[in-house]
């Protein structure tokens, strides 16, 4: 406690003087952070909104029989290069690979996917995985394909999945292999309600080749 006024003052004074530039400092600190977090929140919702709109208008392109390749080709490489960390880039790289898949450039099409692959997240991958084996099976890169199928994990793929593994093996000269997967492939097919009278033909194919 101070005795008189003047002593509060005097007290303030010297405390101010050498805790000023510390008190200044903090304040500014706080100041800066608080603009610079406002700031990058503005700034990542205008790019998740730029993103959307370029996307928006890629699958305008997309569903129009009028749109034009080289603009669709344009869009995507934007979405790729300025919002890579964005789902929307790699939906952009899946629209990528399934055109080149259709051009019949597989190669083009496996880079596609490899870097839609690298930059998913994990609900896309099973997916992701899936069509670069369709795509490695028909480069003829039939080792590659199986690890591509093996990778896929979760439920609700094993049915595709399974069918294609035994397409593969077949493809290797792998009979048993292949009809144990595609026996898998129909035991799914059952389970999840699909009528895939097209699987049974290979299973009786297999029966008749031995």
């Amino acid at each position: 406690m101070y005795d008189t006024d003047q002593e509060q003052i005097e007290a303030i004074k010297s405390w101010w003087s050498a805790n000023a530039n510390w008190v200044i400092a903090s304040v500014l600190v706080f100041i800066f952070a608080f603009v610079g977090w406002n700031w990058y929140q503005a700034d990542q919702i205008n790019h998740k909104e730029e993103a959307s709109k370029l996307y928006d208008r890629l699958l305008v392109n997309i569903s129009s029989p009028d749109g034009d390749l080289d603009d669709r080709a344009s869009m995507i490489s934007a979405l790729k290069s300025d919002y890579s960390d964005l789902g929307y880039a790699v939906m952009a790289a899946l629209f990528e690979a399934k055109d080149l898949v259709e051009a019949q450039d597989y190669d083009a099409a496996l880079v596609a996917l490899n870097w839609s692959a690298d930059n998913a997240d994990e609900s896309l991958q099973a997916v992701i995985s899936y069509r670069k084996a369709l795509v490695q099976f028909e480069l003829g890169q039939n080792d590659a394909a199986l690890a591509s199928l093996n990778a896929i994990a979760g439920d609700g793929h094993q049915a595709l999945s399974f069918e294609l593994k035994g397409d593969v093996l077949l493809a290797q000269g792998d009979e048993s292999g292949a009809r144990d997967a595609y026996q898998s492939a129909l035991d799914f097919s059952a389970d999840q309600g699909i009528n895939n009278p097209y699987l049974e033909v290979k299973l009786n194919d297999l029966a008749v080749a031995e």
